[in-house]
């Protein structure tokens, strides 16, 4: 496979904005010119064909009211169709603001202040803190660990969902941060869970293009089937990583569901789709944004096999959990004896290679998560410096 050159190429910030990425790079990494791992979105271009995209329609100079009519929904169906494997009737589409803003309105529409929603842990914080600024409470259901594999806890789950309180299920598949793509026959039980004691399911699918070995991430809905109280999220946040523009579809099979969360959704404030978001969603999911989102896979592949070959050397203790899907890696450095307070020192201050703090994502604090959508030197750089900061180390 010709590999575009672009992943190669570290992306400046534009000066005079204030960058979420930079307000949380540490200061000791930003001091020797290395990247930082935490956030997950991309450190090179996005797809050229969505860029061009956005260049067109800027060009046209219209940025007037629009909605998800036409040729937005025809490239929607086509994705789902020929990426995700799932035929959807284009009436099931539901444009939103955003995934947590989706699932806000999830909240809102299934639940009363008091009520629970469930998360699986290790997992994503905001859907929590979108819980709780809606005055509703969250039970966490941990997934069970071995070795660095995370499986479900059915028994646990069952209970949470048996509760009449816990309205609301999220699951995130592909899993982040731990990158486990959940099976059809595990779909299918959380299916029947749902469907026995009456729990809806919001599946966050954001992650669900970027995938490893072939693989293919079954869509809950697909699964879930027209009756069933699910609601599926997809997004180009993470696959083309336009994470600052706030933006997601939905995918509601249940009519009455659909038509009781359009309902919702508008009270939600929400009104026209963004004209850059339609220009991006239209020029990326095409065969050329297909391509190249199979390159994009290949590439963070190879970026994975380098830091876990890495971590393999120099810090063989530690446990890497191999990603089936996302472009993150979930790394337990608890078995080197390392405490969470000696990690931050070691890893973060001395050696600058920085991650997302592992207990923001309900794991413990030997954990870090990291980004691998970064150009490839970038990362060879950012370890060597540390494998010298640990030989040094080594030697006192």
């Amino acid at each position: 496979m010709q590999m575009n050159s672009s992943f190669d190429q570290r992306v400046e910030r534009m000066e005079g904005a204030c960058w979420l990425k930079d307000v949380f790079t540490p200061d000791e990494t930003r001091a020797a010119g290395l990247l930082s791992y935490a956030g997950a979105e991309f450190e090179f271009p996005t797809c050229p064909a969505l860029r061009r995209g956005i260049a067109e329609a800027a060009a046209h100079g219209s940025f007037g009211y629009m909605l998800p009519r036409g040729k937005y929904l025809e490239r929607v169906q086509w994705w789902m169709k020929h990426v995700r494997g799932y035929e959807i009737d284009p009436e099931w589409v539901v444009a939103t603001h955003g995934t947590i803003f989706a699932l806000a309105t999830a909240i809102r529409l299934l639940s009363v202040p008091g009520d629970s929603i469930i998360i699986l842990t290790p997992g994503y914080n905001r859907y929590e803190q979108a819980a709780t600024r809606l005055g509703r409470g969250t039970v966490h259901v941990p997934l069970t660990e071995m070795n660095g594999c995370y499986q479900m806890d059915w028994t646990a789950l069952e209970q949470a969902m048996s509760a009449p309180e816990n309205r609301l299920l999220v699951l995130c598949n592909p899993n982040n941060p731990t990158g486990h793509i959940y099976r059809r026959e595990e779909l299918e039980r959380i299916a029947g869970l749902s469907q026995k004691y009456g729990t809806a399911v919001f599946s966050d699918e954001i992650f669900a293009e970027i995938v490893f070995d072939g693989g293919q991430v079954t869509p809950y809905a697909a699964v879930a089937g027209k009756a069933a109280l699910a609601i599926t999220c997809t997004s180009l946040g993470k696959a083309f990583s336009l994470t600052g523009v706030n933006h997601a579809n939905v995918i509601i099979e249940n009519d009455a569901l659909r038509e009781r969360y359009v309902t919702q959704r508008n009270a939600d404030h929400y009104g026209s789709i963004d004209p850059m978001h339609c220009a991006a969603l239209t020029a990326a999911y095409t065969p050329e944004g297909k391509a190249w989102l199979d390159e994009l896979c290949a590439y963070v592949w190879e970026n994975y096999r380098i830091l876990a070959g890495f971590i393999k050397k120099c810090l063989p203790e530690a446990v890497v959990t191999e990603p089936e899907g996302t472009y993150v890696v979930w790394i337990d450095y608890g078995r080197t004896g390392m405490s969470g307070e000696e990690l931050q020192r070691r890893l973060i201050r001395e050696g600058c290679f920085a991650g997302d703090a592992g207990d923001e994502y309900y794991g413990r604090d030997t954990c870090m998560r990291y980004s691998l959508a970064v150009p490839r030197q970038e990362l060879l750089r950012s370890l060597a410096y540390l494998e010298a900061v640990l030989d040094r180390a080594a030697l006192e």
